[in-house]
């Protein structure tokens, strides 16, 4: 090729230009999108808190200064039928099994957390009475569910009383379901 030549022209093609394609769209929009999904998240957790016992995700300037008593009874079937609460001093209780056999039952055998297992003593709500009631009611039925050796007891019972922000004190009863074996 000498300097005055031309370059020769591509081969031309049967089919017609295409058109220029849009440029691939952004994977930028599924972080926006997850964004938008958990910061809505967290303000539906936020509005809600209310509805919840313990108050999760709430923002309490100054928390609840309550405190309860926890007191723990048995329901058995006395010898003319009647239904009595007996006292569990300390969580640890005796009854039969299904065999007619004594045996030692202890609430901190299901129960771990001390401010659930620790009665006749008043102490503070960390979380407030809400949260606490509910979860002692949890733990009341988790007791009742898993002694089914207790032959003897028909259901458990707490009487907390309650003491919330200073003010009088009432008494709150949760009782946990009739158990099927107990007290025959």
């Amino acid at each position: 090729m000498q300097d005055g030549d031309k370059a020769p022209d591509p081969p031309r093609s049967s089919q017609p230009p295409r058109a220029s394609l849009p440029p691939p769209p952004s994977r930028g929009w599924w972080r926006i999108l997850f964004a938008f999904v958990w910061v809505s998240t967290q303000v539906g957790l936020v509005i809600t808190a209310d509805r919840r016992p313990d108050g999760a995700f709430g923002f309490r300037m100054f928390s609840e200064s309550s405190t309860i008593k926890i007191v723990l009874y048995r329901e058995v079937v006395g010898e003319e039928g009647e239904r009595k609460p007996i006292h569990v001093e300390d969580g640890v209780w005796s009854a039969r099994d299904a065999g007619g056999l004594k045996r030692r039952f202890a609430w901190t055998d299901r129960v771990r957390r001390r401010e659930l297992a620790l009665f006749d003593t008043e102490m503070s709500t960390k979380y407030g009475t809400s949260a606490q009631l509910a979860r002692l009611e949890a733990a009341l039925d988790d007791v009742a569910t898993h002694t089914p050796d207790d032959a003897d007891t028909r259901r458990f019972l707490l009487d907390v009383t309650v003491r919330k922000n200073g003010g009088e004190p009432y008494v709150v009863h949760l009782a946990s379901a009739e158990r099927s074996g107990g007290g025959s």
